[in-house]
């Protein structure tokens, strides 16, 4: 019904004046620089658009109000004639779709100091109660994320229910998420930036502290929301800050010296239990290294989960990682500033998590796997921002270890005498040494009466055509990069024929049936129990895995398996989905199913190479595309030829 009328009013208003009616306020002062700025023309500009803007507003129930010292406002003079005119305002400044409603909605509860009405809503939205009815859905979902609820009061409206810890955190994770559109209102009140920055990073250098450049922003942010909070009668209580006893004097102190700034340059007096907050983000934050262990305490509770967490890396990988001193003193040092994050749910960027899942996929999934521990001791779900920065203290543990894990015995076959099978052996040596323990050699005649008893490889430099155990390589005395590559492969790899062995045709199933993730996961499990011997217990595993780690490391795909290992051989259940179904994050199509082998089976090969696949979008829509087994096997030589060729 409104269509015609807001077209009406679109002719009317051009895109400048639109623009700057979305940066004045009802309730707040905004001077002409802001104005200016927020415009992004001069003030002489600004001014006339002001003009031209008051001009317009007068003939339809509002004016520009202006004030010496404090700037202007917008004042409604005739609500129901301002609203008749609002109806023509552009989607840029009213929202549109479902899903900007909501960003709307969940801005106005953050901004109304007491309930926002729901009638308020659907007069400024232009939308039906059934419609709104929809929308509040859709809020309430996003703060049930966030451990808070939406109140609804007669004759009050609706109101954010929930601790102000949580609050706090549901309001920065909005910023991150949402368009600034809606949340203007909000930004203008908020207290310097720059100022808080300067302030925060003065105090840390104080107390011989390091804050990572790129969190300075999050933590700055987090300021910000607390004094807007603190200043609307918000005061956070001790007793949510249930963990504040690990908060040590130098914490304290480094928050004290802040808040002491932030009175000096705006004048406010934040009480104690503010002060603990500002802590709490700061130590969240915090840079520990190796050579700050002197003014770091590690207590008994980090001691034993960084064990825990070694000890489920043996138990499933078959990695004794307990001995390598540098990646314990690493995990307990992040532990400290790790351990508050989860239990306050503080968020931490990982610009390079990309980065690592590709680079370092096996210490990722490795981390992962003994992030378990921790959500299960937290009761949160570890974010994959963390599991990538536990990824790195792995990754370069697992790099110390490589030359223990991979020595091999090998023996080398030569057509001629025992001065070139010298110079062969030194060659081997010179380029894999790294991988070799025992090295022998023979001619071909000898070949048949050797004893393999205690020899992984044999490389010839002619064909063997005699029968023998194990595996041979045919090789050049002086190797090109493939031959060279192919010999490095073989000798850091774990498992005959490749990773492909994992991935059975009984296994494949397309077409797969279910509205979410817990419908697809039963269905799955059941094709599975018709084709493999597996405990009773194992969808169970299953679930209870999911319930502790996200699963969707990308859009399209999912790789859940269950909480340990239960199944005597290791395989890969491969099923494309009929439709996508949202799994934690993402929306899934394509899920590999992973059962790891109670035998503790190296799996390095695997999640070095089978990242490479599932995770590029052209391989997975080829799949999708084709359905087809053949299609994956495909798939699956190409990343091991790629990953061999890139050595």
């Amino acid at each position: 019904m409104y269509e015609g009328r807001r077209e009406e009013y679109r002719m009317q208003m051009d895109g400048r004046l639109n623009r700057l009616l979305s940066v004045l306020s009802e309730d707040l002062y905004i001077n002409m620089e802001t104005v200016s700025d927020q415009m992004e023309v001069s003030e002489r500009t600004a001014r006339t658009l002001v003009s031209q803007l008051d001009e317009l507003l007068c003939r339809n129930g509002a004016a520009i109000e202006r004030r010496r010292g404090l700037g202007l406002r917008l004042c409604v003079k005739e609500p129901e004639r301002y609203q008749e005119f609002i109806k023509g305002r552009t989607s840029a400044l009213l929202p549109e779709t479902g899903k900007e409603r909501i960003e709307f909605i969940l801005a106005r509860l953050f901004a109304a100091a007491s309930g926002v009405k729901a009638e308020e809503l659907c007069e400024r939205l232009y939308i039906s109660r059934k419609t709104l009815s929809l929308d509040l859905k859709g809020v309430e979902q996003y703060l049930n994320k966030h451990h808070l609820a939406l109140e609804r009061k007669p004759y009050y409206g609706l109101k954010i229910q929930g601790d102000e810890f949580s609050i706090r955190l549901c309001m920065s994770a909005a910023f991150y998420e949402f368009s600034d559109q809606w949340f203007k209102e909000i930004y203008h009140t908020f207290w310097d930036g720059e100022q808080i920055r300067n302030e925060i990073l003065s105090s840390v250098k104080q107390c011989g502290e390091t804050i990572y450049e790129m969190d300075i922003p999050n933590i700055v942010l987090q300021v910000q929301i607390a004094l807007y909070r603190w200043g609307r009668g918000c005061v956070i209580p001790l007793e949510e800050m249930k963990h504040s006893d690990l908060l040590h004097e130098g914490d304290i102190r480094a928050a004290r010296l802040c808040a002491e700034g932030l009175k000096e340059a705006f004048g406010i007096c934040l009480p104690v239990p503010e002060i603990k907050y500002m802590a709490i983000q700061l130590l969240g934050k915090k840079k520990i290294l190796a050579g700050d262990r002197s003014s770091v305490f590690i207590d008994m509770e980090i001691n034993q989960l960084v064990n825990r967490m070694l000890e489920s890396v043996k138990q499933t990988y078959n990695l004794d990682l307990a001995s390598d001193f540098d990646l314990n003193t690493s995990l307990r040092l992040h532990m400290v500033s790790l351990r508050i994050r989860l239990q306050y749910r503080l968020k931490m960027d990982n610009p390079i998590l990309k980065e690592i899942k590709e680079v370092y996929s096996f210490p990722y999934a490795v981390a992962a796997h003994a992030s378990t521990v921790l959500s299960e001791y937290f009761h949160t779900i570890v974010p994959e921002a963390e599991i990538g920065y536990l990824a790195l203290c792995f990754a370069l543990s697992l790099k110390r270890q490589d030359r223990q894990r991979y020595k091999r015995n090998i023996l080398l076959v030569c057509a001629s005498g025992s001065g070139s099978a010298k110079l062969f052996e030194y060659r081997f040596r010179e380029m894999f040494g790294d991988y070799l323990d025992r090295v022998e050699a023979c001619d071909i005649g000898s070949l048949a009466s050797w004893d393999f008893s205690n020899i992984d490889y044999v490389f010839s430099t002619v064909p063997v055509k005699t029968a023998i155990p194990v595996p041979v390589c045919q090789v050049q005395y002086f190797f090109d990069r493939h031959n060279a590559g192919e010999v490095e492969r073989l000798l850091k790899s774990s498992r005959k024929g490749g990773i492909r062995s994992y991935f059975d045709r009984s296994l494949f199933f397309t077409n797969i049936k279910g509205n979410s993730r817990e419908e697809i996961l039963h269905e799955l499990c059941g094709c599975i129990r018709r084709v493999r011997e597996l405990p009773p217990d194992f969808e169970d595993s299953v679930r209870k895995r999911e319930n502790l780690m996200q699963t969707d490391f990308c859009p399209q795909i999912a790789i859940p398996h269950p909480y340990q290992p239960v199944t005597k051989d290791t395989f890969v259940c491969v099923a494309l989905l009929e439709k996508p179904v949202l799994w934690h994050i993402y929306e899934v199509q394509v899920v590999f199913l992973l059962s790891v082998s109670v035998n503790k089976e190296n799996l390095e090969e695997f999640y070095r190479i089978a990242p490479s696949f599932m995770m590029d979008e052209g391989c997975m829509n080829h799949l999708l595309e084709t359905r087809s087994y053949d299609t994956l096997m495909d798939i699956i030589d190409w990343a091991e030829r790629d990953e061999l060729q890139n050595r």
